[in-house]
């Protein structure tokens, strides 16, 4: 049986990103279930991004407060912190041999998720390191999401409006942090989508 969640509507450069926010395993196993079925046989692209509170001492920061997953113009916001459980489904996807899944310093979030809630990532590639061996001209140094985006999708990403403070373990996230959530993820799926089917 479906069910039902609230659905965001993200705007951004030119795409309405459907986004549901989950803190119930129902509700996430029932969204996974909706893709897996979609795309089911076909080996898939996911951007993945987590947030977490920082700390200047990187040992003190958060635990990972939410996971993003994007596919196309469908993206998941997990609250993994109020999760009443995680379904088979969520580690069943996440380590699919046909899911590669995307996102910036992608080893070190996986790491981290496997570290504090055991969920491990199968298939995975780091967009950077992507973008580097593909441009390695280009791109020096470390170039921000934003300037990969707009370099090589095509997507204008705002700067984060100061002085706004992300603070990702609230119960409730407000409509900045669904927004900024979803399109870093959405990004991240854009850019590995254009290097892996287009390049």
């Amino acid at each position: 049986m479906e069910m039902e969640w609230i659905k965001h509507w993200v705007s951004f450069s030119c795409e309405t990103i459907e986004t549901a926010v989950a803190d119930r395993a129902s509700i996430a196993d029932d969204w996974l279930q909706n893709i897996k079925s979609t795309h089911s046989g076909h080996q898939i692209i996911v951007g993945l991004d987590c947030k977490f509170n920082p700390h200047r001492i990187t040992s003190m920061s958060g635990k990972i407060a939410t996971l993003q997953l994007c596919l196309g113009t469908k993206c998941l916001i997990l609250q993994l912190l109020y999760m009443d459980h995680f379904p088979q489904s969520i580690k069943g996807f996440l380590s699919d041999p046909n899911i590669t899944f995307v996102g910036v310093e992608l080893y070190e979030s996986t790491e981290k998720l496997w570290n504090e809630y055991e969920l491990f990532c199968s298939q995975k590639a780091d967009v950077l390191a992507l973008v580097k061996f593909w441009f390695p001209i280009s791109f020096r140094g470390k170039p921000s999401l934003r300037a990969i985006g707009h370099e090589l999708a095509g997507l204008c990403m705002q700067k984060t409006k100061k002085p706004y403070k992300c603070d990702w373990e609230s119960r409730v996230l407000d409509e900045q942090l669904i927004e900024h959530a979803c399109i870093d993820a959405y990004a991240c799926y854009r850019i590995a989508h254009k290097l892996l089917q287009d390049v």
